[in-house]
């Protein structure tokens, strides 16, 4: 089972037994499955991680920070409940047990003022012997908020594409907005934003790419110096880099071998077709629907479409291309392997001066760093690692999660550390990274795992 599958169950599990709890005696059958079964994925969970966060924020329920936007009664009884008792963090330990959880459940459907006269949740808890459950007032961090705006990114280009594709034109999009909370959240944590590219998921890589072109175009035009309107311009333009492939023949997008010359003929119109999308919506300036147009032209004219009077690649396109291609590369699909990041960027720079702006492609490499995030690593330690963050100060020497300890073995509890840290008794760097590690082994590990 899949993890956010656990953490949907899990809520599923937890809300509905303090429902019903208010229905039955803590002793029926559908209150003890349901107690043990929590229990089960608690402990499923636990075996890799040091703690599982359950959270509302902002009225949100989240479990180790993936939002859960879709509710039930039970779900928004269970918000509603926290917020009167005047809590919003649950944190569960290695420790829990079915004891502890039903103490848990019971303790939520106490009256408020009742649990007040007891010195509220966390004093009840303690006081009944529980030590594998922590009572916190969380408030929401960077990298929650920053997960939320990506999430809402992909589910808006979501809808515009389904719109599209089922010959609809989107009377109303919040993408511009979007856009300016994703260029405000590089602002605010760029490392976290440019981790969230490397998720991987198969069902909803269309999506997740073209958000992440936008990131990916937002980060290369802020380190190039552009202004506010520029990036407005250019992130759309990456975000929307795709749009026209909704009126490409489905079965040519998700073929999974090489294309014929007929599907290949077809497949180099999107670029036209999203030009025309753009201006068919309305509201976007045609500079951003410039942009899409000749997102494949490349550097020296060598792509597609025509050059229809222009003699250069637009400047956005010139970004959106890197873009495009460094995520097209670094993305694991069903019928396509997953470059190292390392691998994508020297593609890149190998075509710098041909297909890509050179002085644009060492603004990019700076930009993601020498490892960028989810590269995967190994170290001087025989240690291997995921790069998390990029160092300011030195880009050889990035934060790492690590994955396997120096004996080969699978390390549970996830680690951060930086490579910045020194011995303090050699002032040695304690670690160093001598390579990245080959795809087959790269293929080994959850990246989703690290990088969230």
């Amino acid at each position: 089972m899949h993890e956010n599958e656990h953490y949907n169950e899990l809520i599923t599990l937890i809300t509905g037994t303090v429902r019903n709890l208010s229905l039955y005696p803590r002793t029926h059958p559908t209150i003890q499955t349901a107690v043990k079964r929590a229990n089960e994925i608690l402990h499923k969970l636990l075996s890799t991680q040091r703690e599982i966060v359950i959270a509302v924020i902002k009225n949100t329920l989240l479990v180790e920070k993936t939002p859960f936007y879709t509710t039930t009664k039970g779900i928004e009884e269970f918000i509603d409940r926290l917020a009167r008792i005047e809590i919003n963090g649950i944190i569960f330990y290695r420790t829990i047990n079915e004891k502890e959880l039903l103490v848990l459940f019971e303790s939520l459907t106490i009256p408020v003022e009742e649990l007040a006269k007891q010195g509220g949740i966390a004093v009840r808890l303690k006081n009944l012997g529980v030590k594998g459950i922590e009572i916190k007032k969380i408030e929401e961090d960077i990298k929650t908020e920053i997960f939320k705006t990506y999430t809402a990114a992909r589910d808006e280009i979501f809808n515009i594409m389904s719109e599209l594709r089922l010959g609809h034109i989107p009377e109303r999009t919040k993408i511009k907005e979007l856009i300016s909370d994703l260029n405000d959240a590089m602002l605010k944590d760029k490392n976290t934003l440019l981790c969230l590219t490397m998720l991987q998921d198969y069902d909803e890589y269309t999506f997740n790419h073209s958000v992440n072109v936008g990131i990916l175009s937002l980060s290369l035009a802020q380190e190039l110096g552009f202004k506010s309107d520029e990036l407005l311009y250019i992130g759309l333009a990456g975000i929307l880099h795709d749009i026209g492939k909704t009126r490409v023949p489905r079965e040519i997008i998700l073929k999974p071998s090489k294309l014929s010359t007929e599907e290949w003929v077809e497949m180099k119109k999107h670029p036209v077709h999203g030009r025309n999308i753009i201006k068919e919506i309305g509201g976007i300036s045609d500079t951003t629907a410039n942009f899409v147009l000749y997102h494949h032209l490349r550097r020296n004219l060598s792509g597609y479409p025509g050059l229809n009077g222009i003699t250069a690649q637009p400047e956005g396109s010139k970004i959106v291309a890197i873009a495009d291609t460094y995520d097209s590369m670094t993305t694991l699909r069903p019928y396509q392997k997953r470059f190292d990041p390392r691998e994508s960027l020297d593609f890149i720079n190998n075509r710098s001066g041909e297909d890509f702006e050179p002085d644009y492609v060492k603004a990019f490499i700076k930009a993601l760093g020498i490892y960028p995030a989810g590269s995967v690593v190994r170290l001087d330690t025989n240690e291997i690692g995921v790069v998390s963050k990029v160092s300011v100060t030195d880009p050889q020497r990035p934060s790492v999660k690590l994955v396997m300890d120096e004996t080969g073995g699978t390390i549970n509890r996830i680690e951060e550390v930086s490579l910045e840290e020194k011995d303090p008794s050699t002032h040695q760097y304690k670690r160093t990274i001598v390579g990245t590690v080959g795809a087959a082994q790269q293929g080994l590990i959850d990246l989703n795992k690290y990088l969230k």
